[in-house]
């Protein structure tokens, strides 16, 4: 089993956390393969954990849409084409407001922040480092914003479509695409031209999504008949 750097919650202390990342992790990597069935016996003994902090783990989880209950037990939560669809189109309406206040409100100083996280995870490549780049860039680009309630959907987003993203990012051509891609959105921001990013972001989008399909199709094989839902 995979141990994973800690991506935890405000609040979080103990080894609830510890187990949580972990576990988190190990979803968004495909360690733990959508559709698989989840027995909290034998995640007990998988993260060396009693069953309090594994419950409480899986209810969190179960919060971000990672894990859905199955009667009594839990399931990875398969992906749903039809929320990937979903998702994206809500991305398309909340991403670029986040980007037109970011633009209005960021700093040289936050944007070469994020740029300097984004290109060390890129040039020193690690399954964590990627995925905790992948999952803050765009939510600290949207709390560039100030506005909590873009902030808060963007990390909703983000965390439901990251498993997909890393069936594509999984090789270096697409690592270095998201890169280029990421670091021409940071560019404009800091420019100051809004709409350029806004449109840079939602060529971002629009491929990402297209290349989320495709991968989840092509991998279908490999994960198995329960992995996908609405395909």
């Amino acid at each position: 089993m995979t141990n994973a750097p800690a991506h935890s919650r405000p609040g979080e202390t103990g080894e609830r956390p510890d187990v949580l990342s972990r576990m988190r992790f190990d979803i968004l990597s495909l360690e733990l393969a959508p559709g698989q069935p989840l027995s909290e016996r034998a995640l007990e003994s998988d993260y060396g954990v009693s069953r309090t902090p594994i419950r409480e783990a899986l209810l969190c989880l179960a919060g971000d849409g990672l894990v859905l209950r199955s009667g009594r037990s839990y399931i990875v939560a398969p992906f749903d084409m039809d929320e990937i669809a979903e998702i994206f189109a809500f991305r398309d309406i909340v991403e670029p407001a986040a980007i037109r206040l970011a633009t209005r409100n960021a700093t040289a100083e936050a944007l070469d922040a994020i740029r300097r996280d984004a290109t060390e995870s890129h040039d020193i490549f690690t399954p964590e480092r990627w995925l905790a780049m992948a999952m803050d860039f765009h939510v600290r680009l949207a709390n560039l914003s100030g506005n909590r309630c873009l902030t808060a959907a963007l990390r909703d987003i983000t965390i439901r479509t990251i498993r997909a993203r890393w069936l594509v990012v999984a090789s270096d051509e697409g690592r270095a695409v998201t890169h280029r891609e990421h670091h021409e959105i940071l560019d404009l921001v800091g420019a100051g031209d809004a709409e350029a990013a806004v449109q840079a972001a939602r060529r971002h989008a629009a491929a990402v999504h297209r290349e989320v399909v495709e991968a989840i199709r092509a991998s279908r094989g490999i994960l198995g008949r329960r992995s996908v839902v609405g395909l």
